[in-house]
């Protein structure tokens, strides 16, 4: 829900959620962990969550319109 907050945020409206049931094949919870990126391939993320949502958004509208 925090990234759905985050798009509403920069889109400046609220999503019309619909919750639904589990459904096969859905994954009830997960966690990210990147120390073997890190390790085996070098990845040095540079980019919140936010801002990247943020710059998404903005890139978006202006290929869209």
């Amino acid at each position: 829900m925090d990234v759905v907050h985050l798009i509403e945020k920069y889109l400046g409206k609220k999503a019309e959620i619909d919750f639904q049931p589990m459904q096969p094949g859905d994954v009830p919870e997960s966690f990210v962990d990147i120390d073997r990126s890190i390790e085996m391939l070098g990845y040095k993320p540079t980019t919140n969550v936010d801002l990247g949502i943020r710059s998404f958004i903005a890139w978006y509208n202006e290929y869209s319109t």
